[in-house]
């Protein structure tokens, strides 16, 4: 999600360089935009190759007060000579203490030092002080992820109005939104396939809708998993077969469905040639990617689109799976003519929606909230009703309206009776309803 605030204006801010840094719990990757370029790179840990993941961890020298990270930190580790430290930002979320041969530290300045040594990859391209925007892609965004992630960054001195956190899905939109237009004709598919299972993002659209409404549909297909190779000929060739023909099941199910025009395949599981049958039957008809820097490219895209909002972007509206899907509102009478009141607009996550307005209610004691899916369902009108409140003329009870999503289907309202002046003493009766999207 992107925190709200206030558009930048000036124009060095609004044209300047961007980084995006995709997190999980096994590894990093880092990209970059930098001013006057058509489109991002990504860092790499080696000079002129495409060496672009770096495992997620620290550790700390078993003999010295050293900490290493990334490959040497795995490599000391498994040679037993330090002590590792992973689910770097999971930890530092939960805000739980890491104990390291005895010694207690800090998650979040774990998590710091880890976001400087990868940085510092980027440093002799671009200075952390010359970044106007450092988007974080994140497989699970909360607030005590966010919270962790800007803390970590503002030890790094980068300040906060600049660090943004969003989910995968919203970086695989940037991504998409940002390709060319014959990439996108029809859905646009991802398979990730990494240690544990098959994942895969599906973007697609609603053109009836302006702006255009955007979703990205997470699967997980926990029956195609990645080779255990064994080092036997045979049976190593065995286990491809097998992983190809499950992967080919899912995909089979998932075309069967949707109209796909591009596949994108990421993620150290498509290393190698098993999956020739499933290549066979993504190629017909479809274009097909293969690459790992997408989430992090996306994230540039995102930078780049908050600091300086691109035609493309302005036409499409994100609606994940933690974003509200509707706008709500409200028609009140503003001098004379009914006007209409937004409480909550589609796409804003629901963790973050917080409203508080006061109103006065016309010559009933009810009032009427209306519902407008993005997803093409029906617009709903739903009456609520403030039972006992007392017999008033029109426009003399003046109300309280709180409003909060309990999640992103369901919003929560209370209202509170404040009266009208010394007229019309308020009850200060209460009421409050949850209402599904």
């Amino acid at each position: 999600m992107f925190l709200e605030r206030t558009q930048p204006t000036d124009k060095r801010r609004r044209e300047g360089a961007v980084a995006g840094y995709d997190l999980s719990g096994s590894y990093a990757q880092i990209s970059y935009w930098l001013p006057g370029e058509v489109k991002p790179e990504t860092v790499s840990q080696v000079a002129g190759e495409e060496e672009y993941r770096i495992p997620a961890l620290l550790a700390k020298r078993t003999d010295r007060d050293l900490w290493l990270y990334g490959n040497q930190a795995q490599e000391a580790a498994e040679r037993g000579e330090a002590v590792p430290v992973r689910e770097l930002l999971q930890t530092a979320a939960r805000g739980e203490e890491v104990e390291v041969a005895g010694q207690q530290y800090d998650p979040v300045a774990l998590l710091s030092l880890f976001l400087k040594r990868t940085l510092g990859l980027l440093t002799p391209i671009l200075p952390l002080d010359r970044l106007q925007a450092l988007v974080f892609t994140v497989e699970d965004v909360s607030r005590p992820a966010i919270d962790a992630l800007t803390a970590a960054a503002a030890m790094l001195q980068v300040a906060a109005d600049r660090v943004y956190v969003i989910g995968r899905g919203e970086s695989f939109f940037y991504y998409n939104i940002s390709q060319p237009e014959e990439l996108r004709i029809r859905d646009v598919l991802m398979c990730e396939l990494e240690t544990a299972h098959l994942k895969t993002l599906l973007f697609y659209v609603n053109e009836n809708t302006k702006p255009v409404a955007s979703f990205v549909e997470e699967t997980e297909w926990e029956e195609v998993r990645p080779v255990v190779w064994t080092g036997e000929e045979d049976e190593d060739s065995r286990r491809c077969a097998c992983l190809d023909q499950a992967f080919c099941r899912a995909l089979e199910q998932i075309l069967r469905e949707r109209a796909v025009s591009t596949v994108y395949l990421i993620g150290e599981g498509f290393e190698g040639e098993w999956y020739q049958e499933s290549l066979r039957l993504l190629c017909d008809g479809r274009r097909v990617f293969l690459g790992n820097n997408l989430y992090s490219k996306g994230a540039c895209y995102a930078a780049r689109q908050r600091l300086a909002p691109q035609e493309t972007g302005k036409g499409y509206a994100f609606l994940g799976k933690d974003m509200l899907r509707s706008n709500v509102g409200m028609y009140v009478s503003r001098r004379g003519a009914d006007a209409y009141l937004a409480l909550f607009d589609a796409g804003v996550n629901w963790y973050d929606a917080k409203k508080e307005c006061e109103f006065l209610l016309g010559d009933s004691s009810a009032f009427t909230l209306r519902i407008t899916p993005l997803d093409g369902k029906e617009i709903r009108e739903v009456q609520v009703a403030l039972d006992g409140l007392p017999d008033r003329p029109a426009f003399t009870s003046r109300i309280r309206l709180k409003a909060e999503l309990e999640d992103a289907a369901t919003v929560h309202i209370s209202m509170e009776d404040l009266g009208f002046g010394e007229f019309f003493p308020a009850t200060h009766k209460f009421w409050e309803e949850s209402i599904r999207l």
